[in-house]
């Protein structure tokens, strides 16, 4: 872009002002403004130009040092160019010079006071380490430049929430095209739980910006949240599409179709998904999706293709598959060719801690664990993977290593939410909750924490209302997801309403028709709602699928409460 602008030009002569231009193409940010009559400047020398474009050239290589040894020679060249000074502020910035930067840009504003350029990259560098003064930089940028939206929005950002949005509507009333300047009040109405704001003002960002995807998602969840299901997945439909069917945004459009209990549109899109021309990975992905939704013949025939190009990518997928639930593969025969992927495969992490999952099922923790710790050698901070490791130390009866391997991975919310975890696999559900309840005062957002709260609340019916609440957030965080359907039907039959119960788990049957626990639930809550025999068969089906032992004895247990189906009179 850059060659192109100045090409067949190095010959003639330059003048500061055609270097301001050549500077704004080249991605200097400046905004269009009105030029003052001015007389002629003095040529400026070739050399300063040569060095600015080795600057950037270095800077889009990420060549930092020589980025900055090059606009150095350019400042030298070009004492009062502004916007060369500013360049190399920026360099010394990324090349860790931060301190360099700032003296440049202190510098700068001592001699360009009304360079509205100067002051916005001050705010810039400033904002982390001296808040106080980055707010002046910007406020002096916005009082020279009124009508350039980035000196606002730096400026919010290091704001107090009320002043923060007095700026943002200062900002759309100057620059009533600011399409930044609008999403940020939309968000910050959503955040209020403003929903018919935050939609109007999504609403003017797209008039403007109709390909902005974090708009129209946004939008689309708050329509989701009004309750208005058919425009919400309108919306992410039309996101998916203009992001090129984006994976993202097609399993969040996958999920909310299974709020919508709209089978049939998420196997649609799962069709639509399983395309030749995408890669291994977003195959395996559709490949577990479609699995989620009992289509295992569709999922085994993917895992087959991918075998075909990726061969380790393939034997996992594959026997991921047979894992599941009555799909009817042998765990331990399984996690013997899991165990044959070899460590420098890039498989090998997931290879491994797929074995671990089938040993685990095989009821044989201490291989688990020695499965599992090879990939957690390459894999150190992979909690998902630590937890597996827990889970089968527990199993083995080491509680106490148990709990030491989340130890060691410090304090983070992933490790709270894996210590809760814990606890809940080994029966300590107070200590779960004593975990969880901390976790979500300070991360209210969490849509695991909530479910797993609000789904222990439930199942030792205490404190309904609480759970009631964790569950409700964890619907609008996670909707369509079947375990939180799953917790919510459970809650709805400790409440004593099973007609709702047996409508939010036949929805979340529908979506994950191979969960025992799922299943269990829904005969316990048909029993109650007086489907007898239906409790029976969901029963049987259940313990069909080889659950573990605290679920087979509650289904059980179920079993033995249920009253026998009665039989139907013989015809005379």
């Amino acid at each position: 872009m850059l060659r192109a602008a100045i090409g067949g030009t190095l010959s003639g002569v330059w003048s500061r002002r055609s270097l301001a231009l050549v500077l704004a193409l080249a991605g200097s940010g400046v905004a269009c403004r009105s030029p003052r009559p001015a007389r002629p400047l003095a040529p400026l020398p070739h050399t300063a130009y040569a060095h600015y474009l080795d600057g950037k050239l270095a800077a889009h290589r990420e060549a930092w040092p020589e980025a900055v040894a090059a606009l150095e020679e350019a400042a030298r060249a070009a004492p009062a160019e502004p916007m060369i000074t500013v360049e190399l502020a920026r360099a010394q910035a990324h090349a860790k010079r931060a301190v360099a930067a700032r003296a440049t840009l202190a510098a700068a504003r001592q001699r360009w006071p009304d360079h509205p350029e100067v002051w916005l990259e001050s705010g810039e560098q400033l904002a982390g380490a001296a808040p106080a003064e980055a707010i002046t930089a910007y406020r002096r940028a916005i009082a020279i430049a009124p009508v350039d939206e980035r000196a606002y929005l730096g400026l919010a950002r290091l704001e107090a929430a009320g002043p923060a949005e007095a700026t943002l509507r200062q900002l759309v009333t100057r620059v009533p095209g600011s399409v930044e300047g609008h999403y940020r009040l939309a968000q910050r109405a959503a955040l209020r739980g403003e929903l018919p704001a935050a939609i109007a003002a999504l609403r003017q960002v797209l008039e403007r910006d109709p390909d902005h995807l974090d708009a129209r998602l946004d939008l689309a969840r708050a329509l989701r949240r009004t309750g208005d299901m058919a425009q919400a997945i309108a919306q992410t439909r039309s996101a998916f599409d203009r992001a090129g069917q984006a994976l993202d945004i097609a399993e969040e459009l996958f999920y909310l179709l299974s709020e919508a209990d709209d089978r049939q549109g998420a196997i649609d899109l799962l069709t639509l998904l399983d395309d030749d021309r995408s890669d291994v990975d977003a195959l395996a992905a559709v490949a577990r999706l479609a699995r989620g939704l009992g289509l295992l013949v569709e999922a085994q025939a993917i895992a087959a293709r991918i075998a075909v190009v990726d061969a380790d990518a393939g034997a996992v997928l594959t026997a991921d598959l047979a894992l599941t639930p009555g799909a009817g593969g042998d765990p331990a025969t399984l996690a013997q060719g899991l165990l044959a992927i070899a460590p420098g495969s890039p498989r090998f992490v997931e290879a491994r801690r797929l074995a671990g999952e089938a040993l685990l099922a095989a009821r044989e923790p201490g291989r688990a664990v020695a499965a599992v710790e090879p990939a957690r050698v390459l894999a150190p901070a992979d909690v998902e993977l630590a937890l597996l490791a827990a889970r089968a130390r527990a199993d083995a009866g080491d509680r106490a290593g148990a709990s030491a391997v989340l130890a060691s991975l410090g304090a983070g919310v992933p490790v709270q939410l894996a210590r809760a975890r814990l606890a809940d696999h080994v029966g300590d559900r107070a200590g779960a909750l004593a975990i969880l309840e901390p976790l979500l005062r300070t991360h209210p957002t969490s849509s695991t924490a909530n479910n797993l709260a609000g789904y222990l609340l439930a199942d030792t019916r205490t404190r309904l209302a609480d759970a009631e609440r964790y569950l409700r957030r964890a619907r609008e965080l996670a909707p369509g997801d079947p375990a939180v359907l799953d917790s919510w039907g459970w809650l709805r039959l400790r409440q004593g309403r099973p007609d709702e119960a047996v409508r939010a788990l036949t929805q979340a049957s529908r979506f994950a028709p191979a969960e025992a626990e799922i299943l269990g639930h829904l005969a316990a809550a048909l029993a109650e709602a007086g489907d007898v025999a239906q409790a029976h068969r969901l029963v049987a089906a259940a313990l069909a699928l080889r659950p573990g032992p605290r679920l087979v004895a509650m289904l059980d247990a179920l079993r033995a409460r249920l009253p026998p189906v009665p039989r139907a009179p013989r015809p005379r």
